[in-house]
């Protein structure tokens, strides 16, 4: 049996897939192999500890992988074998640290980069010793500086396998997936507002893309896949004034609660005011979870201090649309069912 491989090359990344998804040699011939090849060319390669810790199972299939400054993910999982590198040189924008990086290639190092470059040649060519393989590399994003939004869109339209032939674009069908935030219908090319990832206005062109969501090229490089929801038709009032209401809350919570850690409780108490007025805050727990919301209903915790707080008009809509999993905890520390039951809670 001939085996194939599709490699295809995104930023920073490498993925590999095999037409015969039940193939019971792809991991042993090529994962296996793969390894083997990254330590003969000076890799560091060990298993992923947190995959260990927390998914012990599927350990085998995950690996990281080190070589002076650059580092690498890369797993198995099914017929598809995934890498992911980055490099510790750069100062990281992401929270969670340089791996969730974007356009990690063009952060990396000249040298480094040069590295990377080649490996992708060394893994393709010991690929195609084993295989028949096709390469292809992925179009750069507008933000990386190196193709125009407006190019970008039409290339997807070239690429995408829901365009129409004749149009050389998707055709949206539904008007439901064309209505506007101020209830007008989105037409292609349309001059249009939104809101960037700020919450800043902005203003584009809109350009269909796949359901309800539509690129918006607010500029040369500037692309925006916004949901037709979040489309002004009319210019909005006020477009000096930040739409960012839930981001603002997310992070005056933030400061709130490294108040609270560092025992600053007078600015903890000003936070709180901007916050909530004078309003008593509830949090929300999830049986189901055993947990916490997080600010802005967004995620869960243990941890008392981080948790989200809500106003009880809030706190009591979300509790009453899933009764049977939420209860608030009042500032009081009594539980609240809001009409079904109320208990100390220990």
């Amino acid at each position: 049996m001939t085996r194939h491989l599709e490699i295809r090359l995104t930023d920073a990344h490498i993925g590999i897939w095999q037409s015969d998804p039940n193939d019971p040699t792809f991991k042993t011939e090529i994962f296996d192999g793969l390894i083997r090849l990254l330590r003969a060319r000076g890799w560091t390669v060990g298993r992923d500890p947190r995959v260990h810790t927390h998914y012990r199972s599927i350990s085998k299939n995950h690996r990281i992988a080190r070589k002076g400054e650059i580092r690498a993910e890369f797993h198995i999982c099914g017929h598809a074998i995934t890498f992911e590198f980055w490099a510790t040189t750069w100062k990281s924008d992401h929270v969670n640290g340089h791996r969730y990086d974007s356009n990690r290639i063009d952060r990396f190092d000249y040298l480094d980069r040069l590295r990377m470059r080649q490996l992708e040649t060394v893994i393709s060519s010991w690929c195609e010793q084993r295989a028949q393989i096709s390469v292809s590399r992925s179009r750069p994003h507008p933000s990386s500086g190196k193709i125009t939004a407006r190019a970008f869109v039409e290339s997807s339209y070239a690429e995408s396998w829901h365009s129409d032939k004749a149009l050389g674009r998707p055709l949206c069908k539904s008007d439901e997936n064309r209505r506007s935030r101020d209830g007008c219908l989105l037409e292609q090319g349309m001059t249009v507002w939104t809101k960037d990832y700020k919450g800043r206005i902005v203003r584009g062109t809109a350009l269909y893309h796949i359901n309800n969501m539509w690129w918006v090229v607010a500029g040369p490089y500037a692309l925006l896949n916004v949901c037709s929801r979040d489309i002004y038709v009319e210019c909005p009032e006020d477009v000096r004034r930040k739409r960012n209401g839930r981001e603002r809350r997310v992070r005056l919570e933030a400061e709130l609660a490294k108040a609270i850690r560092r025992d600053d409780f007078r600015r903890a108490d000003v936070l709180r005011r901007i916050l909530f007025g004078s309003e008593p805050t509830y949090r929300i727990w999830s049986r189901k979870n055993d947990a916490y919301y997080r600010a802005d209903y967004c995620g869960y915790t243990t941890d008392v201090v981080s948790a989200g707080r809500y106003t009880r008009a809030e706190a009591e809509r979300e509790v009453r649309r899933v009764p049977h999993h939420l209860h608030a905890i009042g500032p009081d520390g009594r539980r609240e069912d809001f009409g079904t039951s109320s208990e100390l809670v220990a």
